[in-house]
């Protein structure tokens, strides 16, 4: 009632409905120049998605390098990782250059962080799932003209990230004459699937190795590659990479440039292979497949069919870090089911499986696959294993008897890689990631103290006690030298191998003892209970196997007392 009075008491109802208008429409166009300039301050990569935004746990200072062809930027814990990464690049771009015949027009941005946690607080180009899915762990980020770093193990996986993405770069630049890719029309951009331009940038820039061997064989024989239209994530990257290596050998390495530039020519890939090498791509993916099966047909040493075939497991789930305990009472393993971790018990008396640890949420695809990492205490009483948690380092201690878990922060590491106990598990022994170098150190439990062994370029890998001794340890490393320098000096040189070394830890000295010395062949993993007798793994003719071996001596040289040089007769 009160309204119809006032419509009746206004002479002129139509002028305020007008100027009601009016009103909203001048708000209206406030508001949207607002959040044209609101956004365009967070324009060249650094608009996301609502409600995307990560957790931060620390505030870091940038500060970069300027080069010819790129800038490197780091934080202040990644001086000396850049260091490394820029001598690289440099190298690496003119060799890539090289090989494609072109040279790079678009500056490259590198952002170095010294570990995945830290990676994964970056709000660059935050973006789904569809979008991002695999290139978090061993793969580089690649956004455009930015490239995504971070240290994860060792220095030859840091490379293969580094060399990769700067292949993938110029790749997309020669497609696209050095365009921003996602703001060319639509019908420029050429559909280029994962196994084409991934696998191809992988092949370009590091080639081959014992890994990609065995998962490309076991895709093979399995018939998993079957249809290489049809692989997701790593699958595809592998099958990829595979491909080039055949056209490579079959066809000639000169050929890869000219398939690229056809592509762009004419916007399909198959095109593009078709012109250059007379053949459809349907006809060389059946040659693929062939030149494959033909390769790994031969193998003699895969098991016979007796029936005792390992049971294949989900294709989602991943099964590492199986650990038996002392006593033999139970057997430990980690499940990643889509990012979902959990840690299992397997009781070999009751044949019973029980979960006593979770970790991530499902779907996490960014969660970093190498944890958690575990070790049994030599009572076999106790499970202790490292997460991490909220860019830190958790400890725990898993007591069965007592069913319950002690928990501590673990400090000053960014990453623990491998560790075991000491013979009376007083202390462990780590290899462990800190400021981009992966050293040894001897940590004492009680106290939460650590002693550094090695600082060095070189990456030093799975540490053990030898012997049962809480003196002397061994592990497994691509040092040149058996001297140590403890410098840290990213520019020294590594070797292109691993071997196995022995230190005595109460000695006190700079020298390690070599047991392996092979020019082709590494060896990790060392293990064993008595002295003239180890086992470790290794990658004799590109075939991963467990071999055991047995100490050996000769006599190196002789002045007051007499040195021994060490070897491993191995079976």
């Amino acid at each position: 009632m009160e309204q119809i009075l006032l419509i009746k008491d206004n002479p002129n109802p139509g002028k305020d409905i007008t100027m009601r208008h009016v009103r909203f429409l001048i708000i209206t166009v406030l508001a949207c120049f607002y959040f044209i300039d609101a956004g365009a301050q967070f324009y060249n990569g650094h608009q996301m998605t609502f409600g995307k935004n990560r957790v931060q746990y620390y505030d870091y200072y940038w500060s970069y390098y300027r080069f010819d062809d790129f800038d490197c930027y780091f934080n202040e814990y990644g001086r000396d990782l850049a260091d490394f990464a820029s001598d690289y690049a440099i190298k690496k771009i003119e060799e890539i250059e090289d090989f494609f015949d072109y040279s790079l027009e678009k500056r490259l941005i590198f952002i170095i962080h010294k570990k995945n946690a830290e990676f994964k607080q970056s709000n660059i180009n935050l973006v789904t799932f569809d979008e991002e899915s695999y290139n978090t762990g061993g793969y580089s980020r690649l956004i455009t003209h930015k490239i995504m770093l971070y240290y994860e193990n060792d220095h030859i996986e840091f490379q293969k990230q580094i060399a990769s993405a700067i292949a993938e770069a110029i790749i997309n630049e020669m497609l696209y004459n050095a365009e921003v890719k996602n703001r060319i029309p639509s019908s420029s951009v050429i559909n280029m699937p994962d196994w084409y331009l991934k696998g191809l940038a992988n092949y370009v820039a590091w080639g081959w190795d014992d890994e990609v061997e065995n998962r490309v064989k076991d895709g093979i024989m399995s018939g998993e590659y079957r249809n290489i239209n049809h692989l997701e994530y790593e699958n595809a990257v592998f099958a990829g990479q595979s491909f080039w290596r055949f056209l490579g050998k079959e066809y000639g390495d000169i050929l890869i440039p000219n398939i690229i530039y056809l592509t762009k020519v004419y916007k399909k890939i198959d095109d593009g292979i078709m012109y250059v090498v007379g053949k459809k791509l349907k006809e060389l993916l059946v040659e693929w497949q062939a030149f494959y099966r033909n390769e790994y047909s031969n193998n003699k040493n895969l098991p016979g069919e007796d029936g005792n075939e390992l049971r294949r497991s989900k294709k989602e789930q991943i099964y590492q870090q199986v650990k038996i305990s002392p006593d033999g009472a139970y057997i430990s393993y980690v499940t990643n089911d889509l990012g979902r971790k959990k840690i299992w018990l397997y009781n070999q008396t009751t044949g019973k499986h029980k979960v006593i640890f979770r970790a991530e949420p499902k779907y996490n695809y960014a969660s970093d696959k190498t944890y958690p990492v575990m070790a049994w205490h030599p009572s076999g009483r106790i499970l202790t294993f490292i997460n991490e948690e909220k860019a830190g380092l958790v400890m725990y201690f898993y007591r069965d008897e007592e069913k319950s878990t002690e928990k501590r922060n673990l400090l000053y590491f960014d990453k623990i890689l491998d560790f075991s106990y000491s013979p009376e598990g007083s202390s462990l022994v780590l290899s462990a990631v800190k400021d981009g170098l992966t050293d040894i150190y001897i940590h004492t439990i009680a106290s939460g103290t650590n002693e550094q062994i090695t600082r060095d370029i070189a990456d030093d890998l799975n540490p053990s006690f030898l012997n049962n001794s809480p003196t002397e340890i061994i592990f497994s490393s691509n040092r040149l030298s058996d001297t140590l320098t403890n410098s840290g000096d990213p520019f020294e040189k590594r070797g292109m191998t691993f071997d196995l070394f022995t230190y005595d830890i109460t000695g006190k000295t700079n020298l390690l003892t070599r047991l392996t010395e092979g020019r082709y062949t590494d060896r990790f993993s060392p293990a064993g209970s008595i002295r003239n007798n180890i086992s470790y793994i290794g990658n004799a003719d590109g075939v991963i196997n467990r071999y055991v071996a047995s100490f050996d001596s000769t006599i190196a040289f002789i002045d007051t007392p007499t040195h021994y040089r060490y070897f491993l007769p191995s079976t």
